[in-house]
């Protein structure tokens, strides 16, 4: 009886988006957009010059065993990516797949091991010849030098076994911005840029991509959560009506929080702001001499007086409160 489950495509596209998440953040200050399932690869990459890295993701249920189709995933991203790039101008040509054997081929099988990133270069001699009599077949072959394989190990149902090369490679980024950020954000982060790349490529116009802006935002609008203000803060509201912010109005504060535009301005304005006390008090002083001129980003139907000036100073003192970790954020991605 034929099997009609889906898995093994829906494997293969769980893979493709974990994949678009390491290539992603390999090039992320250089980055422009990131779209999956674009016009010309699997996984398109658009940096700032206006060059692009295009790769073919190749993914084997069960990758440690499996090598039979190796070889022909080879054969069939060099076409397809030979093919593109008769089309635009590609700065890097991948393979990227969770075969640890990607040529089904002893002599290179052991350079292979764990996350793996190999330019043509690099490659043994054996398969630098395969690679090449692949492309001798070909009418317009690509430039092999611009030809990389790389290795992201992808297996097993258990997630936090599948996705530990990802996660790694996320909490790496994070450490790489030198900013202290909360416990816990790269599993958020894996969760959230799951989502937003796995929509991305279900869309049908291949011209939507995600910018950088999209990518990173997330980041600082997890770091903003105003459930984390510190207790000296929220005493000087009524408990009731700070609970009432924090579980009834994280929608508006998403939509707002979302906006580069409202973090420039705030910063901008804190920046400019005139304390008269000491410079420890300048948060709360911005705060509270400031929060009116913002109130208007929050007013949503039935909200009350005292609740919208709760909602509109916590969001604010959040923003302020946390604008070194925002800054050291945008700088480590070129934002």
């Amino acid at each position: 009886m034929r099997d009609r489950r889906a898995h093994a495509v829906l494997f293969g596209f769980d893979f493709q988006v974990n994949a678009a998440i390491i290539l992603m953040l390999e090039n992320i200050k250089e980055l422009k957009s990131l779209r999956l399932e674009g016009n010309e690869e699997d996984i398109e990459l658009t940096l700032e010059n206006g060059q692009k890295i295009l790769a073919q993701a190749k993914s084997v249920e069960n990758a440690s065993a499996d090598f039979s189709n190796v070889r022909a995933n080879l054969k069939k991203a060099l076409t397809t990516l030979s093919e593109s790039t008769q089309k635009v101008d590609a700065k890097q040509l991948i393979l990227i797949t969770n075969s640890p054997n990607p040529f089904n081929d002893e002599n290179s099988r052991s350079v292979f091991w764990g996350p793996t990133r190999r330019p043509f270069s690099t490659l043994p001699s054996s398969a630098q010849k395969m690679v090449m009599e692949y492309l001798g077949k070909m009418d317009n072959p690509l430039d092999p030098q611009k030809f990389t394989v790389q290795v992201l190990p992808f297996e097993t149902d258990d997630e936090a076994e599948r996705y530990k090369a990802v996660m790694q490679a996320i909490n790496d980024f994070i450490g790489s911005l030198n900013a202290n950020v909360s416990p816990g954000l790269g599993k958020k982060l894996l969760q959230v840029w799951h989502n937003d790349i796995f929509v991305n490529g279900s869309k049908k116009d291949a011209a939507i991509h995600l910018n950088k802006k999209n990518i990173i935002w997330p980041i600082i609008v997890l770091e903003t959560d105003i459930s984390r203000c510190e207790e000296g803060f929220t005493e000087q509201f009524d408990a009731g009506v700070y609970d009432e912010v924090v579980h009834l109005y994280g929608e508006t504060i998403d939509s707002c929080c979302e906006r580069l535009d409202f973090f420039t301005r705030v910063l901008f304005d804190y920046n400019q702001f005139q304390c008269s006390k000491k410079p420890i008090d300048k948060c709360l002083e911005f705060v509270n001499h400031s929060w009116e001129d913002y109130k208007a980003e929050f007013t949503v139907p039935g909200i009350d007086n005292e609740t919208l000036e709760a909602l509109t100073k916590t969001v604010l003192y959040n923003v302020v409160h946390r604008r070194i970790i925002i800054n050291k954020i945008k700088q480590g991605v070129n934002l």
